[in-house]
């Protein structure tokens, strides 16, 4: 119990205008980091979502190279005459997508139709950027010079997927199919788009298909592979038929499921700021409610971190957790300095006042920058 007189001890409790000053400075301090922030964190995602558009518009434009290459040569050369194949991809199921393992496996139909009698685009294709698993003959037609071949293939393709905005991501899948010997100029692939398609059992508990196109593209190998024969600036150029399959997350459930516990988390960290910081033991003490929330933030970290493929990117999961991680820690910081107005200073209302405005301000940044986030990424 402390020794001086009521009077004094009420007199020291009045918040003059100095300390109201500084508490809004600590306001303005606190608006302008959840500001920067959050700002920072938003245009992030909006640019990743614009090179992600930007990547898969190119990925399906037969007239630009992979991966910011140089171009192939779209036009033929002078004298070509190849063979015209009209090809067309029909996808019946993806068994298997992860995008920790950067894989998915494609179930599909390919099948080729031509005239002549020279070459077989059915017997040496092959699909670009990953294995058959399996190829069966399922049709075949012939009548004079025309022929048709239909094969089913089970194909496991690698895929590295940009997981810069995990949760709220989209992708592109694309099934490459080219013949490996003949060049473009020999063998040209001719898209059949109106029969190609993809099947309603196409599902995937976290993303829809929401657009696909089939199109040929001209893809070079930049190498003459050693052989001493070919001049040292010689591509093969091969004719490709693709297929991109666009995925998106098709709503809000698995981001919330993803980060409930966080969330509460975080508000449990900020309502214990109504707490009097001078209540350091008990059933409920003030840091120890902070400190509680802190460990469920990080487990929640690694649970989402086991989710996505071991790598240095920083995806919008890993910043949400840490901005959980980060408000938590702002709230223990307020609460060790309230401490210290309530009980050195014997400031209470002072330190009262500290708290609700440190409480408002925070909650509707969290909020704020919460919402805005994942609609940048997803807009």
């Amino acid at each position: 119990m402390s020794d001086e007189p009521k009077g004094q001890a009420d007199k020291r409790d009045i918040i003059t205008p100095a300390e109201r000053r500084n508490i809004w400075i600590w306001a303005i301090l606190l608006v302008v980091l959840l500001t920067t922030t959050g700002g920072f964190l938003i245009w992030e995602a909006y640019q990743i979502k614009a090179a992600s558009a930007q990547e898969h518009d190119d990925t399906m434009n037969p007239n630009l190279g992979e991966g910011g290459t140089r171009p192939p040569p779209t036009e033929l050369p002078a004298g070509a005459n190849p063979l015209r194949v009209d090809g067309g991809i029909y996808l019946d199921r993806i068994p298997a997508l992860s995008v920790k393992d950067s894989s998915w496996t494609a179930d599909f139909y390919v099948w080729f139709r031509w005239r002549g009698e020279q070459g077989d685009p059915g017997e040496d294709f092959q699909v670009v950027d990953g294995w058959i698993d399996s190829k069966e003959k399922v049709d075949e037609y012939t009548s004079g010079d025309e022929h048709y071949k239909l094969y089913r293939v089970i194909a496991n393709i690698t895929k590295w997927f940009n997981v810069g905005r995990f949760p709220r991501d989209d992708h592109l899948l694309t099934i490459n199919i080219e013949s490996r010997e003949p060049e473009r100029d020999q063998l040209l692939f001719v898209p059949d788009s109106k029969s190609s398609g993809v099947s309603s059992r196409v599902e995937n508990p976290i993303y829809s298909v929401y657009n696909w196109g089939v199109l040929e593209k001209p893809h070079a190998y930049q190498t003459t592979l050693g052989d001493p024969r070919v001049a040292a600036d010689t591509e093969h150029v091969h004719s490709q038929l693709r297929m991109g399959l666009f995925l998106q997350s098709p709503g809000w459930g698995f981001y919330l499921k993803m980060f409930l516990a966080l969330f509460a988390s975080v508000v449990v960290a900020l309502f214990a700021l109504f707490f009097d910081p001078m209540y350091a033991t008990g059933a409920y003490p003030r840091f120890g409610i902070g400190i509680g929330a802190l460990f469920a933030a990080v487990a929640n970290t690694y649970v989402i971190s086991s989710l996505v493929p071991p790598t240095g990117l920083v995806t919008m999961a890993d910043e949400v957790s840490q901005l959980g991680i980060a408000m938590i820690g702002l709230s223990l910081i307020q609460s060790m300095m309230s401490l210290y107005l309530a009980q050195y200073k014997r400031k209470k209302e002072l330190s009262r006042l500290f708290d609700r405005v440190t409480f408002v301000i925070l909650l509707i940044g969290y909020v704020v920058i919460n919402l805005a986030l994942p609609l940048a990424a997803s807009l």
